[in-house]
Order: structure tokens, then C-alpha cells, then sequence
């Protein structure tokens, strides 16, 4: 073959190359300056109109607080101007809920969070004082706040999963309420050497974290992110939409299943999938029994901050004439233990097992000190017998619609006892 004609051919794909390139480079340029034009013309629409610019403003959930940590911000959507989950802040309600994200209605819509649900259910005004990681602490922080709306009744709702290791936290680590401190030298030379050998903290972020490598664009796109919602409208745009889809309702559809089951199945002594011909769903077993290891002297520390701040509350409750509730809030593992006995890994049988001892030793506590309460757990094992699972197939521990509902059935069934009555 001629070397002129192989030369020839080889300068006519390279022109056919230098084309394509150039058509692909118009594109991608069209599409930038029209991401351009598009933002900016959003930026003049939120200007003119206070309305478009709330649409979107990308606003966090929280805001920091010295004392609380962290308090919820008003701003965010279905937050009122205390920064709470309700459609307004009323003069008076005669029912106060405080609490975490269990109370608070994680994955659900704000009217589907119990406390709303058993204000539906009720007739009673029903105010939604809790937050994601929050606990007894805060609740005990917030009395004053809480009292102020005159309630007839207030209910704490103490959730196992997490709060053990969040009122520790409150009060070791992050300085708050010194007076909740231990009195015995030798408890706290036992807490300080645990926390110096294997902070719970993180031991908690290792059982939590997913074994699967984060890849490099996801640590690009982690990196920019700050910058797009603090200068981009079209990422207040994205966000907002987000936010929206996030609220219409979430359905464990199959596809869902086989990815929690997949990623579950990689790593058994941590997470478990189970099904069954009315349910399935994932468990953290890892996760949640780092936060509930009675063993661990940070966790049995939190449970005595738990039980004395409760007893604090209660106290308070009677002084003020208000009746005094501690909601019972089980793990997702626990409500499952029943239907979920041929599971055999240790992690989860140690979490089962240590969660029955602390509500055996908290359900104790509160009959010695008379403190009222009221479980939860059989209303929503009732609730797995049902097409309407209470929750989700994936590992996330917070209950769906159908699971807040059990709740708010089981305090409204509860409350329409007489109280005189023998309720426990």
C-alpha cells in the first residue's frame, strides 16, 4: 500500500475525530451556558419574588445550639417558628411529645409522625417537641419550654436504639448539666479508660459504615457540594424537588428488597436479611448493639443518666400537676425477635438479649419510683401480622407510616384507660 494513501486515511480520521470533538465540545458548551442562563434567570425570579426564593433557598434541617448541640430550624419545611414539627405553635396544647427522631417522624410525613397521628386520633392538641438525636437530656432541657404551652400531659419517648449512647454523650463529652455527672471516683476512672481504649463514638461510625469503598467522584461530588448550595439556584431547585418526592410516600418495591438483601448478605455478623411471607426488611444487629451493650461502661452510664433524668422529669411533672408518660420505643431488631428467631447471628442474638434487659431493668426503675409508662413493642409486633408492615425492607430502624400509627393507636388506647387503673 502506498505510504501517501495510509497517510491519507489516517489525516481523514483524524479530521472525522477533530469533528466529532468539536460538535461534542459545542454541546457541552450549549448545555453550560444554558445551566448558566437558567441559574441566573432563577436568581432574578428569587429577587423579585420572596416566594420563589424560599422555593429555592436549600435550608438544613438544624442549626447549631451551645446547649442542645444542635436545635431544629425554623426555616426548614413543616417546622414552625420554634424550629419544631408542627403546623404552628398553639397558645396552649394539652399534650407535649419529646423525644428523637422516633418521635419526631424520620421517614415520614409530619402528619404521620405518632404524634400527630394520636392528635387525629384523640381530639387533644398535640405539640411535637422532639428531634433527630435528641434524648432524655434535651427532653429535661426543654421542661420549661415544654410547660409553657400548659399541657394536661406530657410524653417522653424513650427509644433503646440510640439514647443510652446519646445521654452519655450529652453529658461526658459534651460538657452539659455537670450535676448529672457521677458521684463515685472509681465509675468515672472505669468510663475514662473505656472511652480512652475504644471511644463508643467511634465504634459506632465503624458498625455503621458501609465496607464499600467510596469512589472518587462521590468524594468530588461531597467536596463541591457547599459551594452549589450556597451559590447555585438550580441545586435550590434540585434540592427542593428532592425534598418533595422525598414526602409523597416510599414504597418498598422489590428492586428495593434485592439491593438491602445484597449489600445485608456481604456482611451477615453485621446486618441480616430477613423475610417471611408477611415481611422482610435488613437489620443492623453491629450498629445498634455498639449503642445498647450493657457491658460497655459508657453504655451503663448513659442508662443511669437516662433513669435519673426521667426521675427528674417526673418529679417536675408533679410539681407543675401534669401527668407524667415515658413511651417505650423497641428497636426495629426486637419487635422482629419473635418472627426473626432462626436468625443466629451473635450480633443480633446479643442485641435481643441485652435489649430485653435494659427494658426489664427500666420497666423496674419506673414501678419503684412510680413513674408511669407505656410499652409500645406490642403494638407493633400486632402490626407485623398485617399487609402493612411498620417498616421499611431496608436497615433503616425508623418506622414507616404504618409503624408510627401502632404507636399512636397503642398511647390512645392506653390514655382512654382509666388512670386510676393497674396500667402496667
Amino acid at each position: 500500500m502506498p505510504a501517501k494513501s495510509k497517510i491519507g486515511r489516517i489525516a481523514k480520521k483524524g479530521v472525522i475525530i477533530l469533528r466529532k470533538i468539536k460538535k461534542l465540545s459545542l454541546a457541552i458548551l450549549t448545555v453550560i451556558l444554558s445551566l448558566i442562563v437558567a441559574d441566573f434567570l432563577l436568581g432574578v425570579a428569587a429577587f423579585v419574588s420572596p416566594r420563589v426564593n424560599e422555593v429555592l433557598s436549600v435550608v438544613p434541617r438544624h442549626v447549631p445550639d451551645k446547649r442542645l448541640k444542635h436545635r431544629p430550624n425554623p426555616a426548614y419545611p413543616d417546622h414552625d417558628e420554634n424550629g419544631f414539627r408542627n403546623p404552628k405553635v398553639p397558645e396552649t396544647a394539652q399534650v407535649v411529645a419529646l423525644g428523637d427522631s422516633q418521635t419526631y417522624g424520620n421517614g415520614a410525613k409530619a402528619e404521620q409522625a405518632w404524634p400527630k397521628v394520636l392528635e387525629k386520633l384523640s381530639g387533644r392538641t398535640v405539640y411535637n417537641m422532639a428531634f433527630g438525636g435528641y434524648g432524655p437530656v434535651q427532653s429535661l432541657m426543654l421542661w420549661d419550654q415544654a410547660v409553657a404551652l400548659k399541657p394536661e400531659i406530657i410524653i417522653e419517648g424513650l427509644y433503646s436504639g440510640n439514647d443510652l449512647y446519646d445521654s452519655y454523650q450529652m453529658i461526658h463529652l459534651s460538657g452539659n448539666m455537670p450535676e448529672l455527672m457521677p458521684d463515685e471516683e472509681s465509675v468515672m476512672e472505669t468510663i475514662s479508660q473505656a472511652e480512652k481504649s475504644a471511644p463508643v463514638g467511634q465504634r459506632l461510625s465503624k458498625a455503621g459504615r458501609s465496607e464499600k469503598k467510596i469512589s472518587a467522584f462521590k468524594k468530588f461530588r461531597k467536596s463541591i457540594k457547599p459551594w452549589f448550595t450556597e451559590h447555585s439556584n438550580l441545586y435550590g431547585l434540585y434540592w427542593r424537588a428532592k425534598y418533595e418526592l422525598s414526602h409523597i410516600g416510599e414504597k418498598d418495591d422489590e428492586d428495593r428488597w434485592q439491593s438491602a438483601k445484597a449489600s445485608a448478605d456481604k456482611h451477615p455478623e453485621k446486618t441480616q436479611a430477613f423475610s417471611s411471607k408477611l415481611s422482610r426488611t435488613v437489620f443492623k444487629s453491629a450498629y445498634r448493639l455498639t449503642a445498647l451493650n450493657l457491658d460497655d461502661p459508657t453504655i451503663r452510664e448513659g442508662q443511669r443518666i437516662i433513669l435519673e433524668v426521667i426521675r427528674r422529669m417526673d418529679q417536675l411533672a408533679s410539681r407543675d400537676g401534669i401527668r407524667f408518660i415515658v413511651l417505650l420505643i423497641p428497636t426495629k431488631e426486637l419487635v422482629f425477635s419473635e418472627q426473626a428467631k432462626g436468625i443466629t447471628a451473635s450480633s443480633y442474638q446479643a442485641l435481643v438479649e441485652n435489649e430485653r434487659q435494659f427494658w426489664k431493668e427500666v420497666k423496674l426503675y419506673l414501678d419503684e419510683h412510680s413513674i408511669e409508662y407505656m410499652d409500645s413493642l406490642q403494638s407493633l409486633q400486632a402490626q407485623l401480622e398485617t399487609n402493612s408492615q411498620p417498616y421499611r425492607v431496608t436497615g433503616d430502624g425508623h418506622p414507616r407510616e404504618h409503624g408510627y400509627r401502632a404507636i399512636a393507636h397503642a398511647i390512645h388506647s392506653y390514655l382512654a384507660l382509666d388512670p386510676q387503673q393497674e396500667l402496667k
